[in-house]
């Protein structure tokens, strides 16, 4: 089970020491509080500064469940790495990638596509993201006593995509992620860019707060430091309990870091 890392920072240190470091972050919930509306959430001046400046001194990447040009556009800081869509796609100045998740599952997201929009003109509070490689409905802002007749339709509408073994159904925080049944996750994508020579030697934190994170945490096991965000993980070495707590852990690795330096 995680430690509570404000708590633990000796220990976070004493892993971290005489080592060269790399930030992997996550952005909603994360980064920003989680929005009703993903266009809602905005990084903030005094986050976005801090996450400038580090990037500064160490290799940073944003790994997000959004679509690539959407987190690039949110985020807005050049030279950081960038990877969207659950890490199927990442773009840096020195690197591109996209994983391929075959025509049949691209095929059968874009049959899925009108039903959903379909659901998001039906139900007042959902809200529907076509990224292309993955679907998210967000039900953040349904009415508690609407949300089992819309889970019916929503069940309804995915079932035989479902069925078929191309696409698989995840939990987020309130909201349904639809995506390639591939061998692709947040995870790999991470590892993926460690091999990558602005990464390389470097030993990765991965904050995050999501179900998908926790590839991530996985991913990286006891070569990395792992955070969670918000309670307790066993995927994770260490846990923050509020959204607001990561930007007092970046404010105290940067220090730790350029007093290092």
């Amino acid at each position: 089970m995680s430690r509570y890392l404000l708590k633990s920072m000796e220990e976070a240190r004493s892993c971290l020491k005489d080592r060269d470091v790399s930030l992997f972050l996550d952005y909603d919930g994360t980064l920003t509080p989680v929005a009703g509306r993903p266009e809602d959430a905005r990084l903030s001046f005094q986050m976005k500064e801090l996450v400038r400046t580090l990037a500064v001194s160490m290799p940073v990447a944003i790994v997000s469940g959004r679509g690539l040009a959407d987190i690039m556009s949110l985020v807005g800081i050049d030279g950081v790495a960038y990877a969207g869509n659950h890490g199927l796609e990442a773009a840096a100045p020195d690197f591109t990638m996209t994983y391929d998740i075959g025509r049949a599952a691209r095929e059968e997201l874009d049959g899925l596509a009108p039903a959903l929009s379909e659901l998001e003109e039906r139900w007042k509070g959902v809200i529907f993201e076509n990224k292309g490689a993955s679907h998210t409905v967000h039900y953040r802002l349904l009415g508690s006593r609407q949300f089992p007749l819309f889970k019916e339709g929503f069940d309804k509408a995915v079932a035989p995509a479902l069925s078929r073994g191309r696409v698989r159904l995840a939990e987020s925080k309130r909201a349904f992620e639809i995506k390639a049944r591939v061998n692709w996750d947040k995870g790999r994508a991470v590892l993926w860019m460690l091999g990558r020579k602005r990464f390389r030697g470097t030993t990765p934190i991965f904050i995050g707060d999501d179900e998908t994170d926790k590839d991530a945490y996985r991913a990286l096991g006891p070569e990395g430091l792992s955070v969670h965000v918000g309670c307790e993980a066993d995927e994770a070495a260490f846990h923050l309990i509020a959204q607001d707590e990561v930007k007092m852990f970046l404010k105290l690795l940067l220090d730790t870091h350029e007093a290092a330096r």
